[in-house]
């Protein structure tokens, strides 16, 4: 049972590696294109209350991006958690002979 639970523990390492490095590769990319889209709107700022207006769009887009990807991996934790609970319970549960 020990060695089932290790490899369990080491496919779910492996999985919830691979998801979190999947979303902080998704956020590079958002975050670049998202800089890239807004500084291509700079031009447009003719007055303060115009920079104001793109300063508060870029931050409300920016943090609306940053509470999703944090939702996704706080997903992804608690999966990797439960799942290791029931690797854990499996392996340390005592089979009585009916």
């Amino acid at each position: 049972k020990q060695v089932e639970m290790g490899r369990a523990l080491f496919e779910i390492n492996q999985n919830t590696f691979q998801e979190m490095a999947r979303f902080q590769q998704d956020n590079l990319k958002k975050y670049f294109e998202l800089n890239s889209d807004f500084s291509k709107r700079i031009p447009e700022v003719t007055d303060v209350s115009s920079f104001v207006e793109l300063q508060r769009e870029y931050s409300t887009t920016l943090w609306t991006g940053i509470k999703d990807s944090t939702r996704g991996q706080v997903d992804v934790i608690k999966s990797a958690v439960e799942e290791t609970g029931e690797a854990v319970r499996k392996a340390f549960t005592v089979e009585t002979a009916d």
